[in-house]
């Protein structure tokens, strides 16, 4: 088969070496760095998200411990999920060339070069390729028991990545009963056992930990949120740039044969993008979100002709390269030139955090701290330093609340770190005394401040009230085990 589409292959190796390089050139971000500190600070689930991306990065660090390390998981996932689509077009007896073909359109896309990053959507593609590749081998072969094990291990460790995978396996579960009936029984309850004790364990993680998952992506992630048309366009955008303007063209033009793996796809893509929409008419919907479903959208493509295909693949390298060039053009430019940049101390600190860390290093103190969690992450990566958030009241990044017992700091003195000017209103509500200064690396601009004596019974009414308020005010619905925050600075209250 490698030798029939020669050509194409080599396309593949031209645009996998790139994507190698982007991947060794790309900064660490403050997602990734965020989840390497998730991945430090093993726990059974954390504030934002399930936990199976900490526990890959924690697996992976015993071999080593740079985030380009991690970043090859997503190179893995890239081929686990080229081999998914090429298996299932198999298992509905489509033609060995033209499944092979389809998955080299998903390898030669820009959504395949995109995925450089180590984040918990790359887990849940990973995991959830597979077990859906395992649920169908299940229902299709006739060894359906291990497959059904699997089937459950790998979409129990889906929903262990991010909440998404709910909607797969809804998905999954009526296109089974539909297509196969009381066949379907033995897999499905096979499957469900197993992923319901997956679920069992974010339950009882939530059930002791304020509610942190529910709380976060039910509550405080919409609660200012509105209608926004932009936020739907946007939402029509990105599919358009998943499948491609030409891809979807061709899409249009064809004519569709009703079969199981048609039916499949449209249970799966109707729900996941059903659901998007409703959610992009108040919130943005990001690349990410689509992940998981991809496999999916690039199986539409078995119904093209070769010629199609042929065109899809074609147009989809050069949109590639593009996008290489323009990434290649981006990593180039010196640094000097963005000198003028109102977030040139962003820019500073993600390419050349060393820098940074230098300064950091200077200081007296060993506990530093931040107003927010990428800044927090990325220098807690490179300066090998506890870097922690305070004063943040984001809905975005909260672990350090966990990590961080902010009676600890009663009456001492601490040492801010940020990329802007810092407030004094702010230092003075709870500080003795401060001292503030600006420090200048590489003609970007840092500030500094030491807080004599912080108070730690003004900082409580100031920023633990309202985040007590914003982000662990649990309803009354939901029973509370364990909960660290309120347990931590609100338990003479609830005596």
């Amino acid at each position: 088969m490698i030798d029939y589409y020669k050509k194409e292959v080599k396309i593949l190796y031209i645009i996998f070496f790139f994507k190698i390089v982007i991947l060794s050139l790309l900064p660490l971000t403050g997602d990734e760095a965020y989840f390497i500190k998730w991945g430090q600070n093993l726990s059974f689930g954390y504030y934002d998200h399930p936990p199976m991306v900490a526990w890959l990065i924690y697996l992976m660090s015993f071999v080593n411990d740079s985030f380009i390390f991690f970043r090859f998981f997503t190179v893995i996932t890239t081929f686990v999920a080229a081999f998914v689509i090429y298996k299932i077009a198999l298992l509905y007896k489509v033609r060995e060339a033209k499944a092979f073909f389809v998955a080299l359109i998903f390898l030669a896309s820009p959504i395949d070069l995109l995925l450089a990053l180590m984040t918990n959507d790359i887990a849940l593609l990973f995991f959830g390729s597979l077990g859906t590749l395992f649920l169908l081998y299940s229902l299709e072969k006739k060894a359906w028991f291990g497959y059904a094990l699997l089937a459950g291990i790998f979409l129990g460790s889906a929903f262990l990545s991010k909440y998404f995978a709910v909607f797969l396996m809804i998905s999954l579960v009526i296109y089974a009963f539909v297509t196969y009936k009381i066949k379907a029984i033995k897999t499905v309850l096979v499957v469900t056992i197993i992923v319901l004790g997956f679920i069992a364990q974010n339950l009882y993680f939530n059930y002791n930990s304020c509610w942190n998952n529910i709380m976060f992506n039910f509550f405080a992630r919409t609660s200012e949120n509105s209608y926004n048309i932009k936020t739907v366009l946007g939402y029509f955008g990105l599919i358009l740039y998943i499948v491609t303007p030409w891809g979807l063209y061709q899409l249009y033009k064809t004519s569709y044969e009703k079969t199981n793996l048609l039916r499949l796809l449209k249970y799966i893509l109707i729900l996941a993008f059903g659901i998007f929409f409703i959610v992009s008419l108040k919130n943005k919907i990001g690349l990410h979100w689509f992940l998981l479903f991809v496999p999916y959208i690039f199986l539409l493509f078995v119904n093209l002709n070769d010629d199609k295909l042929t065109k899809v693949f074609k147009y989809n390298y050069i949109f590639t390269f593009v996008h290489v060039a323009i990434l290649l053009v981006v990593l180039a430019v010196p640094k000097s030139l963005l000198e003028n940049h109102k977030k040139y101390s962003d820019i500073l600190m993600y390419t050349q955090p060393q820098e940074v860390c230098k300064e950091i290093d200077k200081l007296a103190d060993d506990r530093i701290f931040t107003y927010g969690y990428s800044t927090a992450s990325v220098l807690s990566y490179h300066c090998q330093k506890e870097i922690t958030v305070l004063f943040s009241t984001s809905k975005y990044g909260r672990m350090d609340d966990k990590l961080l017992d902010v009676r600890t700091l009663k009456n001492k003195d601490i040492t801010l770190f940020n990329k802007r000017p810092i407030k004094e209103k702010q230092l003075k509500e709870v500080c003795k005394s401060y001292e503030i200064k600006q420090v200048d690396i590489k003609k970007a601009k840092f500030y500094m401040a030491t807080c004599r004596e912080f108070n730690y019974d003004n900082y409580k009414s100031l920023y633990l009230d309202k985040q007590n308020e914003k982000f662990y005010n649990i309803p009354d619905w939901l029973p509370i085990g364990k909960c660290y925050f309120k347990d931590r600075y609100y338990s003479e209250q609830k005596k």
